[in-house]
């Protein structure tokens, strides 16, 4: 596997240590820059990894800075660049299993060198699971993903009023019924009822999660849909479970 890598000087030392893990895992790289811990500006080094990524020329891209956030945003301003910001092994696993992520943001002041290391690992040895996550990656630079419409000969006023919530991030409203998803905390657990499962997306500035704030009763009537107004303690009761080896205090809010 051939891998382009490129960094700011936030992200130089993990670069470096990264470098050396790859030269012992056998695998070719390319170093894009930086080549100090000297001030730079990110999107100097970032685009040409995205765009050697995009050309063919390398088959994966790994890109580190401070929080690894600015330097997903101009990776993925290139067309075919699906790159992903990971913090752990779950984000990274699938990063590569559901998304086909073609390149790799770390944020070296978010995890230790030794989390980066294993991220790469996992992340440059996990297959695309496919099936049905590829016609969603296929979609991802389709311009017709925005109405979801062949094209504007076939907008009528209905249409128009999709785009436009979905543009200003709205999005389109759904049914009471297909409302699944509940916020529970910031950094954040969400309740997959038709699944019967509990994802976790942890805020990657944060290092440790030991606060998880719920809603108060009042709150959780008059902000939650229907379906799960009667079903707090049910609720809450299988995330205590779930997070038992997390070791979190939880708070009302």
């Amino acid at each position: 596997m051939k891998i382009a890598i490129g960094s700011d000087h936030a992200g130089y030392h993990y670069k470096e240590e990264i470098k050396q893990f790859l030269k012992e895992k056998g695998e070719q790289f390319r170093d894009f820059g930086t080549h100090s811990d000297a001030p730079v500006d990110y999107p100097r080094f970032v685009r040409p990894v995205a765009l050697a990524v995009r050309k063919g020329d390398y088959d994966r891209g790994i890109v580190l800075g401070g929080s690894g956030n600015g330097e997903a945003m101009v990776a993925n301003r290139v067309p075919g660049i699906r790159c992903a910001l990971c913090w752990n092994r779950e984000t990274a696993l699938l990063a590569r299993k559901h998304n086909d992520a073609n390149m790799l943001s770390l944020g070296a002041r978010m995890i230790s060198s030794e989390q980066a290391l294993e991220i790469v690992d996992l992340w440059l040895k996990t297959p695309f699971d496919g099936g049905r996550h590829l016609p969603r990656i296929q979609q991802i630079d389709e311009k017709k993903i925005v109405t979801g419409r062949p094209g504007p000969e076939s907008k009528d006023k209905a249409s128009e009023e999709e785009e436009k919530s979905i543009v200003s991030g709205d999005g389109p409203k759904k049914p009471e019924s297909e409302q699944y998803d509940l916020l529970i905390a910031f950094r954040y657990i969400k309740y997959m009822e038709g699944k019967k499962s509990i994802e976790f997306q942890v805020d990657p500035g944060l290092k440790t999660s030991s606060i998880m704030y719920i809603p108060s009763p009042e709150r959780w009537d008059a902000d939650y849909p229907e379906w799960a107004r009667n079903r707090r303690d049910e609720i809450l009761a299988r995330i205590k479970e779930k997070t038992g080896h997390m070791d979190l205090e939880f708070k009302e809010y």
